[in-house]
């Protein structure tokens, strides 16, 4: 079996695991109020740590969640180690995983731009084309108009030779 198969086949197996143990409650009052989702496990090339990323909501209890997990992580590996079958199961370090707090950022940010074009009067910028779409009829219509040429329908190569 692929070696980057299967550690991504245990990362999984661990996330679900992980997430498993999280949802039936902890019994630390640092949790409490705090919604929790484990987003990736990154596991060593030796499989004996475990980077375990977490996304919390709200963001002023991310530390202390943080912290709760931390202190928790022997308790999580132990109940995890129960569910699944593993040799060995990992050490767990929880961080906290920005991604989806920057990926807010920028949906805030590209919102408020579009509304201060909108209330500028700036009509929106069209699509980006796709750059491997073959041209449409539309496109080569308009090239021929502009005194451009069209594939084989005359025209000079690179030798100036007519095609």
């Amino acid at each position: 079996m692929n070696t980057s198969h299967r550690r991504d086949q245990l990362a999984q197996m661990l996330r679900e695991s992980i997430q498993g143990v999280l949802s039936r409650g902890l019994s630390d009052p640092r949790l409490d109020g705090a919604m929790l989702t484990i987003t990736e496990v990154d596991l060593s090339p030796d499989f004996a740590n475990a980077s375990v990323r977490v996304s919390v909501l709200p963001a002023k209890a991310q530390k202390r969640v943080v912290a709760a997990l931390a202190h928790a992580a022997r308790h999580i590996r132990h109940e995890v180690s129960d569910r699944l079958d593993l040799r060995a199961t990992p050490n767990f370090n929880f961080q906290l995983d920005i991604s989806t707090k920057r990926q807010v950022g920028v949906f805030e940010a590209l919102a408020k731009v579009r509304e201060e074009r909108e209330a500028a009067g700036i009509p929106a910028p069209e699509p980006a084309a796709d750059p491997g779409a073959k041209p449409s009829a539309d496109s080569v219509a308009n090239a021929d108009d502009e005194g451009g040429t069209v594939e084989g329908e005359g025209g000079e190569d690179s030798a100036g030779r007519a095609t």
